[in-house]
């Protein structure tokens, strides 16, 4: 009941806040970063890995922000620069413990590029002209195969998914999501403009199996890090890297089919 009724307050508070003005998603986008960053470093540190976490989480929020800019080229400097300064940070203080710090090194890049690039695409995409309808797109996408799959496997999960990665997850799961994220690309399909039914229940396809990647990639960190759950921000829910981690993938792959004209 606490998982249903969190869900429902996180709904709410989603479609709220796609009717912003662009500029105030990006600020609260940053806002989801910091927190998620914050969890991230916890985690590492679970893994005895230090990361260097003011600079890099602001390195990550330059990043985000980056796609902000009217350039195209705008993050891929910026992130040119934050590996760069990563690596001066991280050399500065592990200079004489070459373990410690590609350790340090390779965590805060990556956290960069999970963390800074990935929600910067989701900034991309809500500028762009009916953003709020793709991004609603690609969120809903998600969360509805995310929540099939939760019940699907419950039900009816015999074989495990990925066992060594997260263990709940099972084949049968995994098939549900994917047709719950279809039938919303169906459904959106008759809705947004320039897009045939055929694309967008494949976009929706393409944006679940991405989002069941990301859940993945994000239970074998907390595996790793000996954890159930990044932190316990939301009741039921777990913490902010738990709620974001299927759908910043799943944005991303938004931004780059949107931006390079494969659809519309």
């Amino acid at each position: 009941m606490t998982r249903i009724a969190t869900a429902s307050v996180i709904v709410v508070m989603l479609v709220a806040v796609l009717q912003l003005p662009w500029q105030a998603f990006a600020l609260l986008m940053g806002l989801v970063l910091l927190v998620a960053w914050n969890e991230y470093a916890r985690l590492f540190r679970q893994l005895g890995v230090i990361l260097t976490s003011p600079p890099g989480a602001l390195m990550a929020l330059a990043c985000a922000w980056s796609f902000a800019s009217s350039s195209q080229h705008a993050p891929l400097l910026w992130l040119l620069l934050a590996v760069v300064l990563a690596a001066v940070v991280c050399l500065h203080g592990s200079y004489s413990d070459p373990t410690r710090f590609v350790g340090t090194f390779t965590a805060t890049v990556c956290g960069i590029l999970w963390l800074g690039l990935l929600p910067g695409a989701h900034i991309g995409v809500r500028r762009l002209p009916d953003g709020q309808m793709w991004l609603l797109f690609a969120y809903a996408a998600v969360a509805v195969g995310d929540s099939l799959a939760l019940y699907a496997g419950t039900a009816f999960g015999r074989s495990k998914l990925a066992p060594f990665l997260s263990p709940n997850k099972t084949v049968a799961g995994a098939v549900a999501g994917i047709f719950g994220s279809a039938t919303v690309g169906y459904v959106f399909g008759m809705w947004l403009s320039g897009i045939s039914t055929l694309e967008a229940v494949g976009l929706g396809v393409l944006l679940g199996a991405t989002g069941q990647i990301g859940d993945l990639m994000e239970s074998a960190l907390k595996r790793a890090a000996g954890v159930k759950d990044s932190s316990t921000l939301f009741p039921g829910h777990g913490g902010m890297l738990d709620r974001v981690d299927s759908h910043l993938p799943a944005g991303a792959i938004l931004y780059v089919i949107l931006t390079a004209g494969w659809i519309v």
